[in-house]
């Protein structure tokens, strides 16, 4: 367990400090969600429970995989489309472990499975699906099948 953490915390950092991973739009607005916390105890607990909860960890994935591929691959991130100003952005983490993000601006759904991570709009639409092959790549597919893109798991 203690070496998944250590390669976890490499990740983030590699990540963190790479020019070319996209802009991570869905964990910055969780960020600044729980940090506009009036109360330092309560940003203290509502930081705990997003990191115990995995809704850091789900929000970075669906940034990684989903999101900030359909901004490369010459989409618009859907993320984008939630303002900084927006005050109704509210995400919940589902009893079967998904995250629900809701905004005047949309609402989409995060479902981790076994192979990757799935995108899909407010009803219930698969917009995007990662798959991780048995090659170690991640492959990201639209709706219709077709290959957004392709990432090294390294």
């Amino acid at each position: 367990m203690k070496k998944s953490i250590c390669m976890m915390l490499a990740l983030t950092v590699l990540m963190g400090t790479m020019g070319c991973t996209g802009p991570f739009k869905l964990t910055k607005k969780l960020h600044a969600w729980h940090t506009s916390q009036p109360d330092p105890w309560v940003d203290e607990i509502v930081f705990l429970a997003c990191v115990i909860l995995p809704v850091y960890s789900i929000c970075t994935l669906g940034d990684a995989i989903i999101f900030n591929s359909i901004e490369f691959w010459g989409g618009e991130n859907p993320i984008a489309s939630v303002t900084e100003g927006d005050d109704n952005l509210k995400m919940t983490r589902n009893d079967d472990g998904s995250i629900l993000i809701e905004s005047d601006k949309g609402t989409f759904t995060l479902r981790k499975s076994r192979y990757g991570v799935s995108a899909y709009d407010a009803e219930g639409q698969l917009l995007y699906i990662s798959h991780t092959g048995i090659d170690n790549r991640v492959r990201v597919y639209n709706a219709e099948g077709i290959v957004a893109g392709t990432f090294d798991r390294s």
